[in-house]
């Protein structure tokens, strides 16, 4: 489930950011050289909950509390959103 779940956000970063490379590494916020300032990530955010729920047909929010109030942000490279996005599923 993990490299179904990489590759959706990276399709889906692909949709926002066409020209982007990107990596599992690749930071998504929060850095000097992050894919997103806070409007995209907004935008990323929407794109991305809708594609997770037309792959796995289940609704959750990348913008709750719980979200945003991880010690570590979910939302720093694509491998901790990854990890993020399957702990979600999973519960």
């Amino acid at each position: 489930m993990k490299i179904e779940i990489q590759n959706l956000i990276i399709q889906t970063i692909k949709t926002i950011k066409k020209d982007a490379i990107i990596d599992e590494n690749s930071y998504i916020f929060g850095s000097s050289n992050a894919l997103f300032d806070s409007v995209g990530l907004i935008e990323l955010v929407v794109e991305l909950e809708e594609a997770i729920y037309e792959k796995f047909g289940q609704n959750i929010s990348l913008s709750d509390a719980k979200a945003m109030s991880q010690k570590t942000s979910p939302f720093i490279n694509i491998n901790s959103l990854t990890k993020y996005i399957q702990k979600s599923l999973n519960e």
